[in-house]
């Protein structure tokens, strides 16, 4: 359970084998290629950079972009719950791989993928041109002349638009400016005919006695123009703007529609053809992964610098795989020269972690936050404990936990092929453990669930809630505020150990004594004599605490400046550092820090409470004649669901806060950046080791 040690390598080829190489580098896949100018200063001066394009696979992965892509709009694949979680690779093997890139005809498929692209991109701008017309002619649909016909007049002006209903009353044709004007309501289909129906006007109407506006046309002389103008303003006349069109405006609008039909037949024969092709998806996504890979194979012999007879390429690998690395290169590549050293202090190495299958769920804590740098070492052993007995401590019901265990098995049965998904899951089979637990620590069994008001007298929950329960937080919450402070004071000092034992590692004898040894003193003393203001401490230890706290101080105020050469500052640093403006730690970051943990009485009540109400919900009703029960059900079953679900997220969320902020603050600077090994390595696609089971 640690950082994996790296070496850093440089290989020397002759330049005709340098192609091959890269592409064995890739096959073996565990060498990380990097920029050999980095590694070589001024080598740029004798060397040159490798000429290597990528222009042919840029092609091909732009056609398999442009089918995958129209998969996705005809044909998107179906997803279970997991793939809407998140996206899940193809686990596939190599020879699947070579049989695909070998087989497939990708420029045949493209071919009629871009044809039917072609076609689709065209239909949908025709689509959307004739919906966005016909929603432009919608309101004039009920017009009964021609456009044409009142688009060039000139003694005679007409304004088309809508009014408020309410204020029609006041168009007043003996009142300025509509004295000389005319306006006529247009009724909804009814088009301004004489032979329109008596059953047409009534329905008209009626339907415009319900519209808050009505769509009136006004004519007028031109000279009255901008009076009218100006009275419509002040009515909020919204003005319709006559389009520029041949004809009725209902035999546009009937012949749009006619070309909108034909365009969405043909929309829908291009996804007929479409889903045809839905079973190539596989087949695309392998060669995108494939070309992905050569890509990067052929970046990575970029890298590289090239003289006239050599080629060199500089990386990392692991001490574990160097055998493999130097076999290969005897095997293969005789005549090459590999050259290996240690990585200098400070240089920027690539971090790998490696822990055994039982505990490696909790390195994804550590990714989240960010990796260790190479000098440090691996955090992840040290959360091990922690962060499962928040999380228990936070969610504490033995129903959920159960909830949870059953969930973290189908989920870890479901996703056994992909690594962190699997690691997720057993990280939450951990928590569901721990939260059981604290559970039946605590009496928390789907809340209150087991007394006898809700299974009757003797049922199983109650027996084993009355044996296994220690602390009824809710009955005791003193004493269980106290014990929380008390994992908080203990998770606070095992930080700073931490930050003692990473000091020690690099010989830093002082760094480990002065902002680790001291602290340790100072902090349980005052807690010590601070607990004199709550409780009869023993006057002992109380003597005991008020040694701890002066000496430790003492040794603070002396130590916490070392590094200020004026002595008057360095002692001024010192006092300062013991309330927390300076120095490694302090005084009131220790308390604010402890006084987070009240957040795991916080949460673990929190969900009883929720459970409890939930509980009461559901009893109220129970005695309600006929339905009762099934009422009963219903709300406990909905209830408890909300509340786990919410419980669940809650309780990772504050153990992970609690970890990242409380403790890692103490000891641990994240942002390495992860050893990436140059070989088949993407999202699309897993490949299958020899003998591993589907």
């Amino acid at each position: 359970m640690a950082i994996d040690p790296i070496k850093k390598l440089t290989i020397i080829c002759p330049g005709s084998t340098s192609r091959r190489l890269v592409r064995a580098i890739h096959d073996l896949g565990v060498v990380e290629v990097i920029n050999a100018c980095d590694r070589l200063e001024g080598a740029e001066t004798v060397l040159r950079r490798p000429d290597v394009s990528t222009d042919e696979v840029d092609e091909k992965l732009h056609k398999i972009e442009l089918i995958l892509n129209l998969l996705n709009v005809f044909a998107p694949e179906q997803q279970g719950f997991f793939e809407g979680l998140t996206p899940l690779p193809l686990v596939v093997e190599h020879d699947e791989i070579n049989r695909t890139v070998q087989e497939f005809d990708l420029n045949r498929v493209f071919t009629a993928a871009s044809e039917l692209d072609e076609t689709y991109r065209r239909a949908d701008r025709a689509i959307n041109e004739i919906q966005n017309q016909l929603r432009d002619l919608a309101p004039l649909e009920d017009l009964p002349f021609d456009i044409s016909d009142i688009s060039g007049l000139k003694r005679v002006q007409l304004l088309l638009g809508y009014v408020r209903r309410r204020d029609l009353d006041l168009l007043d044709p003996q009142g300025e400016p509509w004295r000389g004007a005319a306006w006529e309501v247009v009724k909804p289909g009814c088009l301004l005919r004489k032979d329109v129906s008596e059953e047409e006007i009534r329905h008209a109407e009626e339907a415009l006695a319900r519209a808050e506006t009505v769509k009136v046309v006004f004519a007028f002389l031109p000279e009255a123009r901008e009076a009218v103008t100006k009275a419509l303003g002040a009515l909020e006349f919204e003005e319709i703007s006559l389009p520029d069109v041949p004809g009725r405006v209902r035999d546009q609008i009937r012949q749009l529609k006619g070309d909108l039909a034909e365009w969405q037949g043909r929309l829908a024969q291009v996804a007929a053809k479409v889903k045809e092709m839905a079973e190539l998806r596989r087949s695309l996504t392998i060669l995108k992964a494939f070309w992905l890979g050569t890509r990067n194979r052929r970046a990575a012999l970029a890298r590289g610098l090239r003289g006239n007879w050599t080629h060199v390429m500089c990386g990392y690998v692991r001490t574990q795989d160097l055998p493999a690395l130097e076999q290969m290169l005897q095997r293969q590549f005789a005549s090459s020269v590999l050259v290996v050293d240690d990585p200098a202090p400070g240089e920027n190495v690539p971090v790998s972690l490696s822990m055994p299958k039982r505990s490696r769920p909790i390195q994804l804590l550590v990714q989240l936050f960010g990796l260790p740098s190479y000098q440090s070492f691996d955090p992840s052993p040290f959360l091990i404990v922690n962060f499962y007995v928040f999380f228990g401590i936070c969610f504490s019901d033995v129903g959920y936990g159960a909830l949870l265990i059953i969930l973290s098995l189908y989920l870890a049965k479901k996703t056994r092929k992909y690594r962190n998904l699997y690691d997720f899951s057993r990280m939450f089979l951990y928590c569901g453990i721990s939260t059981v637990i604290f559970g039946a620590a605590l009496g928390s069994w789907f809340g209150d669930l087991y007394k006898a008001e809700y299974l009757g007298e003797g049922n199983l929950l109650l027996a084993l809630q009355s044996r296994v329960a220690l602390l009824d937080p809710m009955d005791k919450t003193v004493v269980a505020l106290v014990l929380a402070l008390g994992i908080g004071m203990l998770n606070q000092f095992y930080g700073i150990i931490l930050k003692m034992y990473g000091a020690l590692r690099h010989r830093e004898w002082a760094a480990a004594f002065c902002d680790g040894f001291l602290w340790l003193l100072t902090l349980p003393g005052m807690v010590i004599l601070i607990s004199k203001l709550l409780v009869d401490t023993p006057p002992a230890l109380f003597r005991v605490g008020l040694w701890l706290f002066g000496l430790g101080a003492v040794g603070l105020v002396l130590t916490q400046g070392r590094n200020v050469k004026n002595p008057i500052s360095r002692l001024l640093v010192g006092v300062v550092s013991l309330y927390g403006i300076v120095g490694s730690y302090g005084c009131t970051a220790f308390i604010g820090d402890v006084l987070s943990y009240c957040r795991l009485l916080a949460l673990g009540l929190t969900t009883s409470i929720v459970a409890l109400s939930f509980n009461m919900m559901a009893g109220m009703v129970r005695a309600i004649p006929h339905v009762g029960f099934i009422l009963f059900l219903i709300i406990l079953v909905f209830g408890h669901v909300f509340n786990f679900l919410i419980s669940v997220l809650g309780a990772f969320v504050h153990a992970m806060r609690l970890i990242f902020v409380e403790f890692f603050g103490r000891f641990y600077e994240g942002g390495a950046r992860p050893f990436q090994p140059l070989g088949f390595d993407s999202p699309l696609c897993i490949v299958k080791k020899p003998g591993e089971a589907r």
